[in-house]
């Protein structure tokens, strides 16, 4: 009899064993399941914007007339879908004077739109000194140096509202009135909200109706900076729109 209990009891625990592993294993398919269905949406959505990466890259390119080849970089260089507003923005309106903050592929963006509406020029602020030669060399080989002006600008500390930034040299910035505001650098990693110096510094500077267009708005620095900049000057209206890193685009209203 004792034989015969102690084989229901090892009978149980096997079934009980086996019951473990099969609940086990039905879990673990279902996390693998969940696992794949993630991946595969996350490759679809990268796919997506790949091909609107892409399909911005062929506008921008097409629609100037680009076609020696771009100065494009997946790490530096601006997104592709915000080089496409910059160049919508600037072939409607016609901006007669732009100030860039930082230099690239945007530069020569830029400059063809320039050259293609008659007029208009654009001077991009650039603190290293090969990144500013390497521009100019794109831009002179498209035959743009009339429309564009990259200027050796040095980050130095300035003080805003009692805080320290480093910020582009003005010294060889020219006293007009600009129509048109990229910002796109300096880079985030230098310094917490790193591109706030822009209004402060260029406002006295900014047209009445210009528009500042801030390329990784959807990082929260960026977030803050426009809020510090709407907190100092109502006058700005702000939209963000939604593209690869996130675009605002802010109108200046003077009177």
């Amino acid at each position: 009899m004792n034989y015969q209990i102690l084989a229901i009891v090892l009978l149980a625990i096997a079934v009980a064993a086996l019951l473990y592993l099969i609940v086990r294993m039905t879990r673990l398919q279902k996390a693998v399941s969940e696992l794949n269905g993630r991946h595969q949406d996350a490759l679809k959505s990268e796919t997506r914007t790949l091909f609107h990466q892409l399909e911005a890259y062929n506008y921008v390119r097409d629609r100037l007339d680009l076609h020696e080849g771009l100065p494009y970089t997946w790490d530096w260089s601006a997104s592709p879908d915000f080089l496409k507003i910059i160049t919508e923005h600037c072939l409607e309106e016609k901006p007669a004077v732009i100030v860039e903050c930082s230099s690239g592929l945007t530069s020569l963006v830029l400059a063809r739109c320039c050259k293609m509406n008659g007029d208009g020029r654009v001077v991009s602020l650039e603190n290293g000194e090969e990144y500013a030669e390497k521009t100019q060399q794109h831009i002179a080989r498209y035959g743009l140096q009339q429309h564009a002006e990259v200027l050796h600008a040095p980050l130095k500390d300035v003080t805003i509202s009692g805080s320290v930034y480093q910020w582009y040299a003005l010294d060889d910035l020219q006293d007009e009135s600009i129509d048109m505001l990229v910002i796109d650098g300096p880079p985030g990693f230098i310094q917490k909200h790193s591109r706030y110096p822009a209004i402060p510094l260029l406002f006295d500077k900014l047209a009445d109706g210009c528009v500042i267009f801030m390329d990784d708005a959807q990082r929260a620095d960026e977030r803050e900076i426009v809020e510090m900049w709407q907190g100092e000057h109502h006058m700005l209206n702000h939209k963000y729109i939604k593209t690869q890193r996130g675009c605002s685009m802010l109108k200046l209203h003077k009177g």
